[in-house]
């Protein structure tokens, strides 16, 4: 009987350890298929960085380039009012580069007091803040307030929102058209950009030099910027026709530039869709390395 039960004993110590041994090895697999997919999730992230920074033409800090602005922020805008919006770009890499901008415009209208019939064109405002409320700087804000009546406040007073127009930057297709009908259309028609003399939608005369050529809603540079060198502006003022209507009184209005830089080399020209013809192509061509 004794020698029986030691046998079962020692029975039932192998099949611990056997249990042990399959537990350990299934905790080993599972930690090995997990560890597996972190590495591929991990490869695929760098991938995806990496092929960004491919389109964009990134490379580490050598490229890189940046907006300059003078800008006079305005609320209150009257008829025949110019505020200064200088636009440059300056290369603050180490290697040259070619840059273009895009233009978009954000524009915020309030409510117009009309109740005595005089055409005096104050805004109506509110005793209090009604939600939500608008961010000046934050453009996202402006078209959630004007679907729920919010409020603007500035100097103590709350102006209550009208209409808002805001582009949507992501599609690439809503930027400012130079010289095109389509604006015309909107409330933007009444503010005046006023473009530098070197802006042009043909290509000027042979040997001019630092001029910006518009195409398809951007503005291309014709210069490669060397380290440090900043462009000739693109804009100069922003001006509030003088028989502009009292919607447009007090309106919040931002002129937002967008700029892409790429190296010298050809791969620029399928990048920006330039192709091998027309005035562009003629532009960068003779200036691009293999």
């Amino acid at each position: 009987m004794k020698t029986n039960k030691q046998t079962l004993t020692k029975r039932k110590k192998r099949r611990k350890k056997q249990k042990v041994k399959v537990n350990i090895k299934l905790i080993i697999a599972v930690y090995t298929v997990l560890f597996s997919g972190l590495m591929v999730l991990g490869s695929t992230y760098a991938w995806f960085v990496a092929e960004d920074s491919e389109v964009n033409h990134f490379v580490g800090s050598r490229l890189s380039a940046e907006i300059v602005e003078e800008f006079e922020p305005e609320f209150q805008w009257q008829p025949g009012l110019t505020t200064k919006k200088v636009i440059q770009v300056k290369n603050t890499g180490n290697i040259p580069t070619f840059v273009r901008i895009s233009l978009y415009e954000y524009l915020l209208t309030f409510k117009i007091d009309i109740t005595d019939q005089t055409g005096n064109g104050n805004l109506v405002t509110s005793p209090k803040e009604v939600l939500p409320t608008v961010d000046q700087r934050n453009t996202e804000s402006w078209r959630p307030a004007t679907e729920a009546g919010g409020t603007y406040s500035l100097h103590g007073q709350n102006f209550i929102t009208e209409k808002a127009i805001v582009p949507n930057v992501l599609t690439g297709t809503e930027m400012y058209q130079f010289e095109e009908n389509g604006r015309e259309k909107t409330e933007l028609q009444w503010f005046q950009l006023m473009f530098s003399e070197n802006v042009y939608k043909a290509a000027p005369v042979i040997g001019t030099k630092d001029y910006w050529l518009y195409q398809d809603g951007y503005f291309y540079y014709s210069e490669l910027l060397e380290p440090n060198e900043i462009s000739a502006p693109v804009l100069k003022s922003v001006r509030l026709r003088s028989n502009a209507p009292n919607r447009v009184k007090g309106a919040l209005y931002q002129l937002n530039p967008m700029m892409e830089a790429h190296d010298a080399t050809k791969e620029l020209l399928s990048s920006w869709n330039i192709g091998n013809t027309g005035d562009l192509y003629n532009i960068y061509h003779g200036k691009l390395n293999d």
